[in-house]
């Protein structure tokens, strides 16, 4: 059995996690506990969760997931909205390909934590990219007639699901906002993505697909 901790941005993403990613990876013999982000912790215990706003609080937040014995540590942040602080991003906001930048700035991640059970990733742009993937189930889900062309131009103008962009209007929460009227992120996100099924969102996002390949091994590493 491999163990595998997973600091998440939000809710949205421990719940993907929870109903979706956890049951995949148990077929590999990998067991995921996610661990949400803490953006300010209180004296007297608690404080908030989700959200970032600077490095150190994902630092705070990760490295105690690494002084866990033998367990992997993996990460689900998006590559939209990091903390202007976070190490390599000046250089990854220049032009250029957008998985060649992520990447970058994936590795630049690994070697500040510097620990052998680390897998950073990065969502490119945004968690809610993957959402793109089958836009017929987004349309059946919010039951609003013609979403999924809209949804399909989109995609087509960006080339994938996750080339669509960093603007702030255009990210892919904006569009889904704009596009819906009514996305809510923490409901609506994990029962699409369960909907959806890992299957297509990997066959739709190569990024997203490299890294689950790579959590799935593993189980196989283990052994």
């Amino acid at each position: 059995m491999t163990r595998l901790l997973m600091l998440v941005e939000g809710q949205s993403e421990e719940l993907f996690v929870r109903r979706t990613l956890k049951a995949h990876l148990a077929q590999y013999d990998v067991y995921v506990q996610p661990t949400v982000l803490w953006t300010k912790r209180l004296p007297s215990g608690g404080g908030h969760q989700g959200g970032v706003s600077n490095w150190n609080q994902i630092l705070e937040s990760l490295l105690p997931l690494t002084h866990d014995g033998d367990a992997w540590v993996s990460t689900l942040l998006d590559f939209y909205g990091l903390p202007d602080d976070f190490p390599g991003l000046p250089e990854a906001r220049c032009a250029g390909d957008p998985q060649e930048k992520v990447t970058a700035l994936q590795n630049r991640f690994a070697a500040e934590l510097n620990h052998p059970r680390f897998i950073p990733f990065l969502a490119l742009h945004e968690f809610e990219a993957w959402i793109f993937s089958a836009p017929d189930i987004v349309e059946a889900h919010f039951e609003k007639t013609d979403l999924a062309n809209q949804l399909r131009d989109v995609v087509q103008k960006a080339d994938a699901p996750e080339r669509i962009n960093h603007g702030a209007t255009t990210h892919p929460k904006a569009r889904l906002k704009e596009l819906t009227g009514r996305y809510r992120e923490t409901l609506d996100a994990p029962e699409l993505l369960e909907k959806i099924g890992l299957a297509r969102i990997r066959a739709a996002c190569p990024h997203f697909n490299d890294w689950l390949t790579r959590l799935e091994a593993l189980g196989k590493e283990a052994l």
